[in-house]
């Protein structure tokens, strides 16, 4: 049974303090016996010896990378950066999803591309507690039921700026299915307060008919009539949706900016990773995945690939350009370092990314505003207004921790950064971090 741990920063996950920051305490003792935020960890036990998978071992059976690490316990791993914080945990499901309100609940989506779960939308209850969020009846579609108005297969929950709503996005795909239940992909609003279902975005059969995976969603509710919303989608291209119309627009598919490296090859924990089906070796080829908004671009990036882009949000959501237009106005920041996976953004115009191959959360600055004297770079004026031209953006690690194995989704929420991540106790966790 695997377990997801949820960690958070300014306060140990050893036995030295009781405050949560309004988060679920542990009643259970820690090893000294106080009652601490987190997971009650017993003393750590000496390292193990590393043990690294064989160059064929991956051709014949599934590796569970995390095994290969060598501590045992979580205070075993350091941290560069603020301290992190556990904050709850999610026992057997993997959540790829994490939301929070301003009260500080949290919300999970748990995804049913592997296989099923009972509820694939969740809120936390308790420290290590869920309950079906808005209901237990809607998780579940029965036969017959049209599968617009149950969930499929969630991938990502946002809770938007004006705090009162809780997106879903819903891919539609069963598991092991390659291509949308019709009707089953969506983007769906609730009420954050009672969970009543507000307007249910059903993407067209055209349009998920050959294979699009839509992945996570972001939202400017300024730009447009009643706001405009930023999908990426896995097959390889963007999405954007009219809040007012409903109507949907695919934009850049199949473009190289959308799309994965050409035989790519990732590394997990030290050890390279490809695309397994029995004996035979293929390579991720995983397209636009995390997504963000600030100063005024959508930063966004194929998962398969170490590429980083930037695109003005108008004109991505500007219909009467056509898709080469559009492409004209994509600009590349360049090679950052590692594969990325969950994207957000803060207030203050900084963009924070999953960076697994670093075991890390990294980080830039979108605006000339966020420079000091010790970041200015490329004769930059510190006190310049607008947007860092996309060729003078600088990623720089934020936190870094073996603890952190897979940080696949982010949210900022009163002055903590939030994420889900694979714990290397084969374990699944969300995270939450301090700025």
């Amino acid at each position: 049974m695997f377990h997801n741990e949820i960690l958070a920063v300014a306060i140990t996950i050893l036995a030295s303090t009781v405050a949560c920051h309004g988060h679920f305490a542990d009643p259970r003792p820690t090893a000294t016996g106080i009652a601490g935020c987190g997971r009650p960890y017993e003393v750590a036990p000496s390292f193990l010896q590393p043990s690294y998978p064989s160059s064929t071992e991956s051709a014949f059976a599934a590796v569970n990378l995390t095994r290969y690490l060598q501590p045992r316990y979580p205070q075993d791993y350091s941290v560069a950066g603020p301290p992190l914080e556990l904050v709850h945990e999610i026992y057997g499901d993997f959540p790829t999803g994490v939301a929070v309100d301003s009260t500080g609940r949290l919300f999970f989506n748990l995804p049913r591309s592997s296989g099923t779960t009972n509820y694939t939308v969740t809120v936390a209850t308790s420290f290590d507690n869920e309950a079906p969020w808005p209901n237990a009846e809607i998780q579940t579609c029965v036969p017959a039921q049209n599968v617009s108005t149950c969930f499929v297969n969630v991938q990502s929950v946002v809770i938007d700026s004006l705090q009162t709503r809780l997106w879903v996005l819903d891919t539609g795909l069963a598991p092991g299915a390659s291509v949308a239940s019709p009707y089953g992909a969506k983007i769906w609003a609730f009420n954050l307060t009672n969970g009543a279902p507000l307007r249910n975005y059903v993407l067209p059969t055209a349009l998920t008919a050959g294979g699009m995976n839509i992945n996570d969603v972001r939202f400017n509710l300024s730009l447009g009539n009643a706001g405009t919303g930023f999908i990426s989608d896995e097959q390889g291209s963007l999405v954007v949706l009219d809040l007012e119309t409903g109507i949907y627009t695919r934009r850049l598919f199949n473009e190289t900016v959308t799309t994965a490296d050409s035989l790519f090859v990732g590394s997990f924990d030290g050890v390279p990773f490809y695309k397994w089906s029995g004996t035979t070796r293929s390579h991720l080829s995983i397209g636009a995945d995390g997504i963000a908004l600030a100063a005024g671009n959508l930063y966004f990036a194929p998962l398969a690939s170490r590429r980083l882009y930037q695109v003005q949000q108008d004109i991505l959501a500007d219909a009467s350009l056509s898709d080469a237009e559009v492409l004209a106005h994509v600009e590349p920041i360049g090679q950052i370092g590692s594969y990325t996976e969950g994207f957000t953004a803060d207030d203050r115009g900084r963009v924070y990314m999953g960076t697994a191959e670093q075991n890390s959360i990294s980080y830039f600055n979108t605006s000339l505003s966020t420079l000091t004297n010790s970041t200015t770079l490329n004769g930059l004026h510190i006190n310049g207004s607008g947007a860092i031209p996309a060729g003078d953006i600088t990623v720089a690690p934020f936190v870094r921790s073996a603890l952190i194995q897979w940080a696949d989704s982010l949210a900022v929420q009163n002055d903590y950064l939030y994420f889900t991540t694979v714990s290397p106790l084969d374990a699944v966790s969300s995270s939450e971090h301090q700025r």
